[in-house]
């Protein structure tokens, strides 16, 4: 049974590896910086650490480590954010940015992660990678900074179209928006004493889902709840 469930594993990851390939035929390292009705919300910080979902790279094959607060956890805890963030006037505003004329924010019951709060404390770090889509539609992914201490030093890091590392520094009272799916990036390693939350927002312009999109997002949600991925 053991060996079953890491071919199983094994396979699931290959899957992945090779959606992640196909983005590098679409690349869009394109990102567009917003304004934000934002202060810095260091209030956060107890409440993530107390009801956050731990991310273990131990578990996770070293991908990433922070704190995560889901949509519903938004919903139990922060709701505030949820009211301001998740409705018409927003997406309207994204729309207007990005120049697309329809918009959607994917459903939580499909996927918890699709509308999330981050906390990266001492060692926190993501690794290089694509954002999943599994939609009909183009996926973009927003990010606002909640809060950011004096001694951070996590940032959204890039790779540019000719490979440049080229690290996204977004002030509070700022957000930004990119093809999230479309660009490899990840989040630096947090030293000690820096704190950093964010709110990530995944959009995407058709909603719906075909079979395979719907089984791949299960298996998704499945990586997260047992992997920590």
């Amino acid at each position: 049974m053991l060996i079953y469930k890491k071919f199983i594993f094994f396979i699931i990851i290959l899957l992945f590896i090779i959606i992640g390939s196909f983005n590098y035929f679409k690349y869009n390292d394109v990102i567009t910086y917003f304004a934000t009705d934002i202060s810095n919300s260091g209030y956060l910080v107890n409440l993530i650490d107390e009801k956050g979902f731990g991310k273990n790279p131990s578990l996770n094959f070293n991908n990433s480590s922070c704190k995560v607060l889901n949509f519903y956890d938004i919903s139990n805890n922060c709701n505030n954010f949820i009211t301001k963030f998740y409705n018409n006037d927003f997406l309207d505003k994204i729309k207007n940015i990005i120049n697309e004329e329809k918009l959607f924010f994917i459903d939580p019951i499909i996927d918890p992660l699709a509308f999330v709060i981050q906390l990266y404390k001492e060692n926190d770090f993501m690794s290089y990678h694509f954002d999943t889509n599994f939609s009909l539609g183009k996926r973009y992914t927003v990010i606002i900074p909640l809060y950011l201490n004096e001694f951070n030093t996590s940032y959204l890091t890039i790779k540019d179209k000719s490979k440049n590392e080229k690290k996204i520094i977004i002030p509070i009272g700022k957000a930004i928006v990119y093809n999230g799916d479309n660009v490899l990036h990840k989040v630096s390693k947090q030293e000690i004493g820096g704190e950093r939350i964010s709110l990530i927002i995944n959009l995407t312009t058709n909603s719906n889902y075909s079979l395979l999109g719907k089984y791949l997002q299960k298996v998704r949600n499945y990586m997260f709840i047992n992997y920590t991925w």
